[in-house]
């Protein structure tokens, strides 16, 4: 008896572990009804004279009638020297991004009364101009009152005074329309039904608070003043008369908020469950049937503007997430606030903020391409791509979703799905809140099947996120599920390329239904057909093609890329042809050419997929390849002289000898400046024209515009640490009270560049 009781026991035990040991299933439930989709009641549909017509309904935004997912990145003219806007408005497409959002500040434009501005750095119609030379739409933020840490909102003094100002007071208004005018009249003919690229307006700005009819009365005005974008829109916290179609709201929300100390806790904006700017808990309330609108938003954030005493580092990997998470919560428009830092023009900053509009942007204060960027980049490229697909699905949420931002123990997941299709998101991410690793499975319950995936079970570590497509048509094959993530897809021939990008700690599979494959070749893969699926697995290969000959006679080739090369991959196209592009490099691609830019080295290394039918020069001269497996493998050296920079550097201020012109084959020089202290101001002739707040990673400062500019030194000097900054990590801190304000160093880091140009055969 004791001893079947001990064997029982010992069974227990056994049995215990190994529940312990199966990962948890998570279920979706795909079967819901969805709900209908209204059109024509938002705008009129409006075509240019090139005949692509734009138009919105409920749900998603179309473009000749077909879904339309677009990307918006604001971008403020008056921030940034006017050379250099061209180059800017080209790592924004680079980046993925089709439209350019713009403040245009009223303070920045008529001063003083009755006096207005629209030349150089002001001049709304050349900025305009260059982003319609890229192809890029243009988003006109109109005001009158903007905010945008502008002094007064964009007010000038007279109307910042007014008691009636921001509501329908006549004088208030008298003075708005001059506003209105002048703008109608600096893009006259810029409009998009007249061939132009300005698509949209926002009204106001976080108008919670005020008379409704304003909206509306400011709507009149601008059409009178000949501003007639295809959409007007308004931020989502809005008031406005939602009976009347005046405006479309657009949410916002960031994962950072430099108006909270230390930059904010842990937010619900990586909860697939939180509409920002329209729920009780956030900035406003719901103002309109959100059932009569797209979701799209005027103001993710990717960043934020830092103040004297609040600090933060904007993480890359959670600005990432929480893009996808806006995403997978049914975002069909994504506009970024800010996408491209800047610098304040002086004396029209609002008070308690520095001098500097970096923001931690993806593109820095100088033009420089942070993490983020490249980060974002990749989901950018996946809506790119699969945004049509993507616009129509609709967000089907578990039954069990999590709400609580400081769990850490359910996986935060979702999904988008049209029919019987769609993508799952997953996300493992969240600011302020280290996560673990996590291991589970999925199942998808379809109204005539099931899916659990993978085979064995799906590990998504912490600080990742992911996408997984199931049940999608790959040229007639049909991919019943991925364990990574699709990124971009293109013709190339008669062969539709599918890329995809691994899943950081997430084992590759992709389920095929056999009966829609013939035949799979790829000699890094290995394959399985169990049940009437085909699973493939890479071997080890890395970049080794699968190519499917599908039942119908189509060919598909699927590369998966590694996390490192889905981050330096740049979508480009010559001659009608989609490739892909691989370098560490940063590339700004525009037609017939593609630049490289790189920090402190002068060699140049660059892979293209598929294997290049065209010409590719760099200085005249045809660049020779060599086959890295199914990349051609490109190689060159930028012949660059590298001036000198003197540096007189004493304990908190250094003189800066400048060069008297840049030389060819650089782009900047780059001064990495490390210290200890609470700020860094740069000065020329002792006038500030930017600072820096410390908050740990080094100030990269460049030296181009002021070289270009004539002038021949600069001074830059640090300020002391103050106990009333928060978000510094406590170890910092105590290492500046150690050491004192002084410079730790300062580098002079040369970013080379070279143009390569493709011609035809």
């Amino acid at each position: 008896m004791r001893f079947r009781q001990y064997i029982l026991t010992i069974f227990s035990i056994f049995m215990s572990w190994n529940l312990q040991a199966q990962s948890p299933v998570y279920e979706i439930d795909i079967t819901k009804r969805f709900p209908p989709i209204s059109y024509g009641h938002l705008v009129e549909p409006s075509t240019n004279p090139q005949g692509i017509t734009l138009d919105v309904n409920s749900h998603h935004f179309t473009r000749n009638g077909k879904p339309w997912f677009p990307i918006m990145g604001e971008f403020h003219y008056i921030r940034y020297p006017e050379k250099y806007w061209e180059e800017e408005i080209i790592k924004m497409k680079s980046g993925g991004l089709s439209i350019v959002a713009t403040y245009v500040f009223w303070n920045a434009h008529e001063y003083p009364k009755g006096n207005w501005d629209w030349s150089g750095i002001k001049d709304l119609r050349r900025f305009v101009a260059l982003c319609q030379k890229h192809d890029m739409y243009v988003w006109l933020r109109i005001g009158p009152w903007c905010h945008g840490e502008q002094l007064h909102g964009g007010h000038p003094d007279w109307i910042n005074s007014m008691k009636g100002k921001r509501s329908n007071d006549p004088q208030y208004l008298a003075e708005a329309q001059k506003l209105f005018d002048q703008i109608g009249e600096q893009v006259k003919g810029m409009y998009f039904k007249d061939g132009g690229l300005i698509i949209g307006t926002q009204l106001e700005n976080e108008y919670a608070s005020g008379d409704p009819d304003h909206i509306g009365t400011l709507k009149k005005m601008a059409l009178a003043a000949g501003i007639r974008p295809v959409y007007f829109t308004i931020t989502a916290n809005t008031v406005f008369h939602d009976d009347k179609r005046e405006a479309i709201p657009l949410q916002g929300a960031y994962p950072y908020r430099g108006w909270e100390k230390g930059g904010g806790r842990a937010t619900k904006d990586f909860l697939y469950a939180n509409d920002q700017w329209i729920m009780t808990d956030a900035l406003g309330k719901v103002y309109y049937d959100v059932s009569k609108y797209p979701k799209g938003l005027c103001e993710q954030g990717c960043g934020s503007q830092m103040t004297y005493k609040n600090r933060f580092t904007v993480e890359p990997y959670v600005v990432e997430a929480h893009l996808q998470n806006q995403i997978g919560r049914g975002m069909n428009l994504v506009g970024y606030y800010m996408f491209q830092g800047g610098t304040q023009i002086p004396g029209l900053k609002e008070p308690g903020y520095p001098e500097s509009y970096d923001f931690q942007a993806p593109i820095s204060e100088f033009g420089f391409l942070r993490p983020s960027y490249k980060y974002l980049k990749i989901l950018h490229n996946f809506v790119h791509d699969f945004g049509s697909d993507l616009a129509e699905t609709f967000v089907i949420a578990p039954e069990d979703q999590v709400l609580d931002e400081l769990n850490k123990d359910r996986l935060r997941y979702i999904a988008r799905a049209n029919g019987d299709s769609g993508f799952i998101f997953l996300n493992n991410t969240q600011v302020r809140v280290p996560m673990p690793d996590k291991h589970f499975k999925l199942q998808i319950n379809l109204d005539q099947e099931t899916i659990t995936l993978p085979r064995k079970e799906l590990m998504l570590r912490g600080e990742t996120n992911a996408i997984l497509p199931f049940n999608y048509d790959l040229n007639g094959a049909l991919l019943k599920y991925a364990t990574a993530q699709p990124m971009s897809r293109f013709s190339a021939g008669e062969e539709q390329v599918l890329i995809f990008t691994e899943v950081v700690g997430m084992e590759v599979e992709l389920a095929f239904d056999n009966s829609t494959i013939h035949k799979a070749t790829g000699d890094g893969w290995e394959q399985i057909v169990e049940n009437g699926i085909l699973y493939l697995h890479p071997k080890g290969n890395p970049n080794s093609p699968v190519l499917l000959h599908g039942k119908n006679g189509h060919l598909s080739r699927i590369i998966v890329l590694n996390r490192k090369q889905a981050e330096n991959s740049w979508r480009i196209s010559m001659e009608n042809q989609g490739y892909l592009l691989i370098s560490q490099a940063d590339v700004l691609v525009s037609d017939g050419q593609f630049e490289f830019r790189k920090m402190g080295d002068n060699e140049i290394i660059f892979d293209i997929f598929p294997e290049s039918t065209e010409k590719i020069k760099a200085n005249g001269k045809e660049l020779q390849y060599e086959m890295h497996g199914i990349f051609a493998h490109y190689k060159l050296n930028v012949n660059a002289d590298y001036p000198i920079v003197e540096i007189e550097k004493r304990d908190n201020t250094a003189r800066i000898i400048l060069p008297k012109s840049m030389p060819e084959g650089l782009s900047d020089l780059v001064l990495h400046m490390d210290y200890w202290g609470g700020s860094a101001t740069a000065k020329i002739k002792n006038r500030i024209v930017t600072d820096h707040l410390f908050h740990g990673p080094r100030w990269k400062f460049g030296l181009k515009r002021y070289i270009d500019a004539g002038e021949k030194e600069m001074t830059f000097e640090l300020q002391d640490w103050s106990d009333d900054i928060t978000g510094v990590p406590t170890v910092i801190v105590a290492d500046i009270k150690r050491n004192g304000t002084k410079w730790k160093q300062i580098d002079v880091i040369p970013q080379c560049k070279a143009i390569v140009t493709y011609i035809e055969n």
